[in-house]
């Protein structure tokens, strides 16, 4: 069979028609259209986590450098103080909130927001 994904609603069919005991594992596997290995990699995870469902992963990906009141107290100071250059900002940020950041992360949290040097200075 092809490597594809397949419904957690299905693996639910899957294990109810097979709590009964009516039907083999053979007829299962024909009428929701997967493998004897997958029904029984099922039926593992039902009984070892009491779902057939995957955890949720948390945490994905890289962890952000400003929070979102960094960003804001960022934007604050951009419209308090228009004409500071970004390694100003960056002193700031490592002044007063102990946060060291790099010119290109403040760079893009400006760009994120859709700030550029134009608006700032209108």
């Amino acid at each position: 069979m092809v490597n594809r994904r397949i419904s957690d609603d299905a693996k639910r069919i899957a294990l109810r028609l097979k709590a009964p005991r009516r039907d083999s594992d053979n007829e299962i596997c024909q009428l929701v259209d997967f493998s004897l290995s997958t029904l029984h990699r099922t039926l593992r995870k039902k009984h070892a986590t009491g779902d057939v469902t995957k955890t949720l992963a948390i945490g994905r990906g890289r962890p952000r450098k400003l929070i979102h009141s960094d960003c804001l107290y960022l934007l604050r100071l951009a419209r308090h103080k228009p004409t500071l250059f970004l390694d100003e900002y960056s002193h700031r940020l490592e002044e007063y909130r102990d946060l060291p950041v790099s010119l290109a992360t403040i760079h893009a949290s400006f760009k994120c927001v859709g700030l550029n040097i134009k608006r700032v200075q209108m």
